[in-house]
């Protein structure tokens, strides 16, 4: 699943033409909408590409140090 660029835009012709834009303008507004639509119906249905490329979150070198500390401190302060 790619991204698919839209070069014919005379479906969206009658929405773009109001606006002062050149015609390489308009083309990539309606491109900059249909990815905005594309990504929140891909996430609505659960199909967000991060998701999918996402794999077991890594642990930083530091996390195992802060949370010590953190445990510490709070332990001091009762």
């Amino acid at each position: 699943m790619g991204f698919v660029m839209i070069t014919d835009i005379s479906p969206y012709r009658e929405y773009v033409d109001q606006f002062d834009l050149t015609e390489e303008q308009k083309v990539e507004l309606v491109n900059a909408v249909w990815v905005i639509l594309e990504n929140y119906f891909d996430q609505r249905l659960g199909l967000n590409q991060l998701k999918l490329l996402e794999k077991e979150p890594q642990k930083s070198i530091d996390s195992e140090p802060q949370a010590s500390i953190i445990e510490e401190t709070l332990g001091n302060t009762g």
